[in-house]
């Protein structure tokens, strides 16, 4: 068919033109992190210059460089690159022939990070025969000549030639640069390019036809300026540019490593990040809370949400008693390679087993930093959602109760004697008598991980998980969460002499399996029953007695796990339901002594311990008589036996101090005070509850945190206390935090000092992230390793305007968002992208500007740029992360580290185990292939063309003019229209049958073509 070959075209065209860029340092920096400090602790004591010296050489093989582990030894090469199955290296590491290192085998984490550097390409940076020592080390006071760990300078706009006096500040440090090295920068490009860029920069969605043809015929000077201001203030912003701080974060939901365990609520900190930048929180603070988020907001979600930065990284999910100390300082190292790359732009990671190489980073530095998180570990909270909306609610609630309250206790002491001593002297005497068991009916109920609610006949309810986000599971299978669960239930009873208790509980179609316990399978496991008696009344003075039960019946136990388990005081004993589960169930207990009660009567607080989950219906009973009945049928509820206890205690009198009391047992014999005490109930009943979601955070754990000499945690040389970097601190004394009463918290004090323009590391955070928001915005950062601002890194191609931004964005209060109106109000964002030949002579990496650099757009874009043109984007925001059929923003999309989507991964979506400052962008055929045979893409092409379908007003040359619009922001030149409606045609007629059905088809292979265009997966 004709459409294959235009087809062909097109992504051939795609291939050839693309920019492709240079990839980023995520290779060296693994190597960093995960390879050399194992070689330097295995490997080179046989397989080195080192060994050699001393004669302890092993196979003619060198590990201690690049050079060295390429050549091989007396087996031949050891590595492929990009190929780890056929690496003789991992099969030495896996002891499959040959033994490395001969000591042991090392962990299968160790394993898999090695694999994972061969198929990266074995990226080193060692040169030569290079020792384990470093080459040489720069001092401190070299070090701070270094231009990025320098204080901020006050620099001005410099002066330009004539003509140029109106440009902005921006361009005033671009046009002299320019003019420096004889360059003319392009003009402005065309107002549909314009708006196109903007809108993907800002918001990574295209703007609509009508949103181009509102701001082509706007032409007020603040045209441009408009559409800055609204997308700005679109909630957009912060989806779009959530997504470039996650790769500095290597934000994912899941642990990695083979087991890869997903972390319910880690969503909670992408949504932060989104709504953080909505709102324009001061940079400062951004990185504040995320540093100590759940120490300066304590038990809210947000504070647990930003602080989940610092756990965002892979954690294995298999843990020896061998090997929980190193995975340890894994993860500390982790954290500080994340702090460093992502808001210092420092490759801190280097100097865990050595002083750095290059930067002015002693190992010592390295140690104080990561003491500051000596007591963080990972882990998961339950918190509210809006702890404030829910706070007012409950005080709401309080104040609407007080009232009823209020209308009980007048009706208790006015209108209460009076009717319940007509009803004794005509009503009770025809009672029945009270059987063995009387129901207790709940006065309150509490739990740690669930809602309990009464329902009729006393009967205590599950009534819904604390967290939303728990999975009740099969037998057999673990959670993530921790795997208890407590039941506080309390009664009233102004019984004498309770010589028994009775525990039921039901099966009910409502519960897992029927019940009764809550457990996928039905089943319970009962560790502990306790149950405390306490004296009612406010000046009673009785102390608690816990009473001392004795099982004497269990309709149901499992064998070998019985009733007695329950009392037994042993947290590793329980009695056990499942054989039996789905049925009702009963325990009886007999108090070793009764139980006489309190003159003003007794309160009952049962605490329940289980085993993962409880039961999800249960009752309780006493009896007063000795060997009550034991199963069903002789059970009444409490009421008639609680107002004759009453009466026999006080002389056949109500006191007036149980007069209120009273109320809750005479409801059922008197319609008044029923209604009374019913609405009191109902709303109580009513209260609001928290809106609670588990968040996946920082939790209290760690322990202290050594030197330790060559990174090896076998190596430990002293304690090390919370320190700052020496090269970046400006305080008199020590680089350490100041001594407080009370202390301040270490990464608190952590988060003041990486803030601090005038003391601390400040400077450096101001670069870093202004150079982001450039390079984002221009495809590459004013200093091109956004990672690195070392020794190692590029220098800035503009480093006064580089300072200029910095200065500019701490005298604005550290907001992002004006950073981003100033840059793109600049000439230099504006211009067109066309290429001068003779400017290509002098600088074709464009390094000074002279035209819009076109790039790709990242991934993520992509997708949503195909949902927009099928209309079916859904712009829902925050909560549960999706799977890739959604048709929400794929900043939603959920991350597992073992299962990254493919179509994210073949538009260079990064791998989330490192901080990532820049995305690599590669131009391979197999892109080409994917847009052009993936079934996602087709069904937006066949919405796309449902979008244009053409009808009388608007004929088929206007429904192309309006797919083009849409796919590019353009209209189509003549010579492309005609080629598409003679495409369409030949289509058509191809297709034969209704000319209706065929023109249809016929527009959706026209859209897949647009949709495969270059230009549609680019920015010019």
């Amino acid at each position: 068919m004709k459409f294959r070959s235009i087809l062909a075209v097109l992504l051939a065209a795609t291939a050839v033109s693309a920019f492709a860029q240079t990839p980023n340092d995520e290779g060296l920096q693994f190597f960093e992190a995960k390879i050399r400090p194992v070689l330097v602790q295995h490997c080179y004591s046989c397989h080195s210059v080192q060994a050699r010296d001393a004669k302890k050489l092993k196979g003619k093989l060198f590990l201690d460089s690049a050079e060295g582990v390429l050549d091989g030894g007396e087996s031949g090469a050891v590595i492929v690159k990009g190929k780890s199955a056929e690496s003789l290296l991992i099969k030495a590491l896996k002891h499959d022939g040959i033994e490395m290192p001969p000591s042991g085998k090392l962990s299968s984490e160790i394993v898999a990070d090695f694999a994972k550097w061969i198929d990266l390409g074995a990226p080193d940076p060692r040169k030569g025969d290079a020792p384990a020592k470093p080459k040489r080390e720069i001092s401190l006071e070299e070090g701070r000549q270094w231009w990025s760990f320098q204080p901020l300078k006050s620099v001005e706009p410099p002066t330009v030639a004539a003509g140029t006096s109106s440009a902005s500040s921006i361009d005033r440090f671009v046009v002299a640069a320019q003019q420096t090295h004889g360059l003319k920068p392009n003009g402005p490009a065309t107002k549909e390019k314009l708006i196109r860029r903007a809108y993907f920069d800002l918001i990574g969605l295209p703007p609509t036809p009508e949103q181009i043809a509102a701001f082509v015929t706007d032409a007020s000077p603040q045209a441009f300026e408009k559409v800055i201001d609204g997308l700005l203030a679109s909630q957009h912003y912060g989806e779009k540019w959530a997504r470039h701080w996650l790769d500095a974060a290597r934000f994912a939901e899941s642990g990695g490593y083979e087991f890869d365990g997903f972390r319910p609520g880690a969503f909670h900190y992408r949504d932060w990040v989104i709504r953080s930048l909505n709102s324009d929180m001061p940079y400062d603070q951004f990185v504040r809370m995320q540093l100590a988020g759940d120490v300066l907001l304590p038990d809210d979600i947000q504070g647990a949400a930003a602080s989940g930065f610092l756990v965002a990284g892979p954690y294995p999910g298999q843990i020896t008693a061998k090997t929980v100390e190193r995975i340890r300082y894994d993860q500390l190292d982790d954290m500080l390679m994340t702090i460093g790359g992502a808001m210092l732009g420092l490759t801190i990671g280097c100097v865990r087993c050595h002083e750095h190489k290059y930067d002015p980073i002693p190992h010592q530095d390295y140690y104080a930093l990561a003491a500051a998180f000596a007591k963080t570990s990972h882990g998961s909270r339950t918190l509210d959602l809006d702890s404030a909306a829910t706070q007012q609610a409950i005080e709401k609630h309080q104040a609407d109760h007080e009232p009823l309250v209020a209308a009980l206790r007048t009706f208790a002491a006015n209108e209460l004697p009076k009717r319940f001593e007509s009803w004794r002297a005509a009503e009770l005497a025809k009672q029945p008598d009270a059987p063995r068991w009387q129901v207790l009916e709940p006065v309150s109920l509490e739990a740690e991980r669930s809602w309990l609610k009464e329902l009729p006949g006393g009967i205590v309810a599950h009534d819904g998980l604390l967290n939303p986000g728990l999975k009740i599971r099969q037998r057999g299978q673990r959670r993530a969460v921790g795997n208890e669960e407590q039941y506080r239930i309390t009664l009233h009873t102004h019984q004498k002499n309770v010589t028994s208790l009775r525990f039921d509980l039901f099966a009910d179609k409502s519960l897992p399996q029927r019940g009764p316990g809550l457990n996928g399978d039905g089943s319970f496991q009962l560790v502990e029953l306790k149950v405390t008696a306490t004296p009612l009344g406010l000046m009673a003075k009785d102390a608690p007695v816990e009473l001392k039960l004795k099982p004497v019946f269990a309709a149901f136990e499992d064998k070998d796990q019985p009733l007695s388990n329950a009392l037994d005081g042993k947290p590793a004993t329980a009695w056990v339901v499942r054989e039996t589960a789905k049925k009702d169930n009963a325990a009886v207990f007999e108090l070793e002594t009764p139980l006489a009660g309190f003159a003003g009567g007794t309160e009952l607080l049962v605490d329940l311990k289980f085993r993962d989950l409880g039961i999800g219906r249960l009752r309780f009973s006493l009896s007063t008589e000795p060997n009550p009945a034991t199963w069903a049928g002789d059970v009444v509820p409490q009421h008639l036996g609680e107002i004759r206890a009453i009466l026999a205690a006080n002389g056949n009198k109500l006191p007036d101090a149980l007069r209120e009391p009273m109320t809750r047992w005479f409801a059922p014999f008197d319609t008044e005070t029923a209604k009374v005490v019913r609405t009191v109930r109902d709303h109580t009943a009513a209260a609001p509850r928290p809106n609670l979601s588990e968040v996946y955070t920082t939790v209290a754990g760690g322990q202290d945190v050594f030197f330790l000499r060559r990174g090896e945690v076998d190596n430990k040389q002293g304690k090390s206390e919370p320190g700052f970097m020496q090269v970046l601190w400006r305080g008199d004394g020590p680089a350490v935090p100041a001594k407080t009463e009370p202390p301040i918290d270490p990464r608190v004090a952590l988060g003041d000092w990486m803030t601090n323009v005038d003391r601390g590391a400040g400077p450096l955070l101001a670069r870093v992230i202004v150079n982001r928001l450039w390079q984002h915005h221009f495809g590459e950062g004013l200093v091109g390793t956004p990672n690195d601002f070392g020794v190692q890194g590029d220098k800035p191609t503009h480093p006064e305007l580089l300072e200029w931004l910095a200065a500019e964005l701490v005298r604005g209060g550290w907001k992002l968002k004006p950073l981003h109106k100033q840059i793109m109000l600049s000439a230099a964002y504006q211009q067109s992208h066309e290429v001068n030949a003779e400017n290509l002579k002098i600088d074709q990496a464009n390094r000074y500007l002279w035209h819009f650099q076109p790039r790709r757009l990242d991934a993520e874009l992509i997708r949503d740029s195909l949902l927009a043109m099928g209309g079916n984007l859904d712009i829902s925001m925050f909560g549960a992360s999706i799977l890739d059929n959604t048709p929400r923003r794929s900043v939603y999309l959920r991350v597992k580290r073992s299962e990254l989507i493919p179509l994210m991964t073949m538009f260079d979506a990064p791998e989330p185990t490192q901080s990532i400052g820049e995305r690599i962008s590669t131009t391979v055929p197999t892109q080409a292939l994917a847009m052009m045979n993936s079934p996602f893409v087709r069904q937006q092409a066949e919405k796309l063309a449902l979008r244009i379908r053409p009808s009388k007003d608007a004929p088929l040359g206007a429904a192309v003019d309006r797919a083009y619009q849409m796919a590019v922001a353009r209209l189509p030149t003549e010579l492309e229209r005609s080629r598409m409606l003679a495409f369409v045609e030949d289509q058509r007629a191809a297709m034969g049958g209704d000319a209706v059905v065929a023109t249809d088809k016929a527009l959706i292979e026209f859209c897949h073509v647009l949709l495969c265009l270059n230009e549609f997966v680019y920015i010019d």
